[in-house]
């Protein structure tokens, strides 16, 4: 029903401008004009219909308000608010139009049901010959002397399409008087076939009120092809085809219509797209609630399209996995992860972790949450990271928005335990990577997003002895990278002249603890075949990982080796014992077990030679060790 629009304001007195000038007439024994006092009086008659019969003519004020009053009593009809049309007629003092209207309240006896025989029964209620006085309503429609609403409230009550018509802008007040006229006609038959002989006479003489269309199909047709201004546009709006949907029950077509014009929608401006993809997805849902049959592969892009709508304005966790979740497993899934992978992700840790378990709330596996958003951020951004195969960065260089959202994607597989697993496979994988590539700051910064409690259980979990192991050897490598910063640090305060001698020796002890920690780890993890592993390189994973280890190995074995030899010769001065171990350094390299050497020669074909490098270095040690008389081989082999 359609609201009404313009409710008049109660006015008492009936006609009043009228009346107080057929009173002034009155008073002249002469009419104006010169009609004498008889024939005057009978043009002053103030009767309902003396307007009509041109008898006395309303003054202007009386009839701006009985306009606004038949339009007011036509719009509360056409609501369904006859009551309110009634109780506003006798307000205003005419009693009269209630008694009119009240003719189209359909008879209703309750005596005439089965009911207990002992019950009161309230009175009968309704016009009991509504055929008679719907024949003089649609008369009254149809008289041109009435006003243009007066004719449509009794063209609404009778069911006569052309007095509405008249009145009726949008495709709204169309569409409504097409179906109330619709009605009456169906009405009609159904009294002239099956109402009791005391009542059929009535009924069968009242010609049906316009030509309304025999089915709604054709009455919405009616209104496609209307020439009226706006309707036919109107008749095409997205809301209004709808609403012809929901009426004719033709949902899911209009629902496939839908999804085979998303990409076209989105081209409209975002508010309107947003509104239109809300209105629709929550229309798959009531449909879905109610039981009207829609395909699943009709509900889901469009439910998918209002999740993005969601995830683009910014909406809360819980709202997007409420509505991810009415999508079928596999897409609510793959919806919210992409929620997720949206998130900023520099927000707290604690937040992106319940956001992730706001999953479960809604009927949403977690785990299974996490492993599309990480894998589909990998995905995205492991390209990205293999762009660069330069020289190795600086261990504490700042990491590229690339790298931050990367680092930041394992974080999806810490929050819950069944998760660990495939924690450490990313990690490994994302740590191959980027050693592989030179982002050294990158390898480091992924290794420090694994929890404690993770790192604690990797015993426990069901992963392959080779993934195990290599996260051991990535975090023996970073703990040698720590023990050298540590190195450097001392090395550092030492050149800030400590005062007393106290201070000197404390620091001298520090720092010869460090170096010694820095050479033990460094030489441990050289000497444990580092990165070193039986894998099936017949698979294109096995042979991808094994390709970034060694590359691996070849990139940073002889920077470990030359790092660790500056640093002892560097800090000789102080302990001069480091001087016989650096130059007791190449036996390692030349270990043919170990065969490091071969890590320092590029097997590509590339200008690499790092060898000549190293033992220039070994050279320049060596020579200071005969500056200083220093008998370095004798020490070493004594220690």
């Amino acid at each position: 029903m359609l609201p009404a629009q313009h409710a008049v304001e109660v006015r008492k007195g009936y006609r009043p401008f009228t009346k107080n000038r057929v009173r002034a007439e009155k008073r002249y024994s002469v009419a104006p004009g010169g009609v004498r006092r008889q024939e005057h009086a009978a043009r002053g008659a103030l009767d309902p219909d003396a307007p009509v019969r041109g008898a006395t003519p309303l003054e202007q004020e009386d009839a701006n308000y009985d306009k606004a009053l038949t339009r007011t009593l036509f719009e509360y009809t056409r609501a369904g608010q006859l009551e309110h049309a009634l109780d506003l007629c006798t307000q205003t003092n005419e009693p009269w139009r209630a008694a009119s209207l009240r003719g189209a309240i359909f008879y209703h006896d309750p005596a005439l049901a089965e009911v207990d025989a002992e019950q009161q029964l309230p009175a009968a209620l309704g016009n009991r010959t509504r055929g008679v006085w719907r024949r003089v309503a649609r008369a009254a429609a149809g008289n041109p002397a009435l006003d243009a609403y007066e004719r449509a409230l009794y063209g609404a009550l009778s069911g006569e399409l052309g007095a509405v018509l008249a009145v009726s802008e949008t495709w709204e007040e169309r569409l409504w008087a097409y179906v109330n006229a619709r009605f009456e006609q169906l009405l009609e038959r159904a009294l002239a076939r099956n109402a009791a002989p005391w009542w059929r006479d009535d009924t069968a003489r009242v010609p049906e009120g316009g030509d309304a269309p025999e089915s709604l199909d054709a009455i919405f047709e009616r209104l496609m092809q209307t020439h009226a201004p706006g309707v036919q546009a109107q008749a095409t709006e997205p809301y209004h085809v709808a609403q012809r949907a929901v009426i004719t029950h033709a949902v899911p077509a209009l629902l496939q219509r839908v999804v085979g014009r998303l990409e076209e929608l989105r081209a409209l401006p975002p508010q309107r797209y947003a509104r239109l993809v809300r209105f629709f997805a929550h229309l798959a849902l009531y449909c879905r609630l109610v039981r009207v049959p829609v395909d699943e592969a009709t509900a889901a892009p469009i439910l998918g399209a209002y999740v993005d709508v969601l995830q683009q304005a910014e909406q809360s966790a819980e709202l997007v996995a409420l509505y991810a979740s009415a999508l079928t497993p596999g897409d609510a899934h793959t919806s919210y992860a992409r929620f997720l992978c949206g998130m900023d992700p520099g927000a707290p840790l604690e937040e992106r972790r319940q956001a992730l378990l706001q999953a479960q709330s809604h009927a949403l596996d977690p785990a299974v949450v996490a492993r599309c958003a990480a894998g589909a951020m990998f995905a995205e951004l492991l390209p990205v990271v293999e762009e660069d195969a330069g020289a190795i960065h600086a261990w504490d260089a700042a990491l590229s928005a690339a790298e931050y959202r990367l680092v930041r994607a394992l974080d999806w597989l810490t929050f819950v335990p069944e998760t660990y697993a495939e924690a450490i496979l990313q990690a490994n994988a994302l740590l191959r990577t980027c050693m592989a590539h030179g982002r050294l700051h990158a390898a480091h910064a992924a290794l420090q997003r694994l929890p404690p409690e993770l790192l604690a259980s990797v015993a426990e979990l069901e992963l392959p002895a080779d993934e195990v192991l290599e996260l051991d050897h990535w975090r023996s490598y970073f703990d040698v990278l720590d023990r050298s910063v540590a190195v450097r640090g001392l090395c550092s305060d030492g050149a800030l002249a400590l005062g007393s001698h106290v201070q000197q020796h404390e620091w001298t002890a520090a720092l010869g603890a460090a170096v010694d920690a820095a050479r033990d780890a460094t030489l441990e993890l050289l000497q444990l075949g580092w990165l070193q592993f039986e894998l099936d390189t017949t698979t294109p994973e096995g042979a991808r990982r094994d390709a970034e280890l060694r590359l691996t190995r070849r990139k940073y074995i002889p920077e470990m080796v030359v790092s660790l030899h500056l640093m002892l010769v560097d800090t000789s001065h102080v302990h001069p014992g480091n001087l016989a171990h650096a130059l007791a350094l190449p036996n390692v390299v030349a270990d043919e077990r170990l065969q490091l050497y071969a890590e320092f020669v590029s097997t590509d074909g590339a200008a690499r030679n790092l060898l000549g490098t190293y033992l220039g270095h070994v050279r320049e040690a060596a020579l200071v060790a005969m500056d200083r008389r220093q008998e370095v081989f004798h020490a070493e082999q004594a220690a």
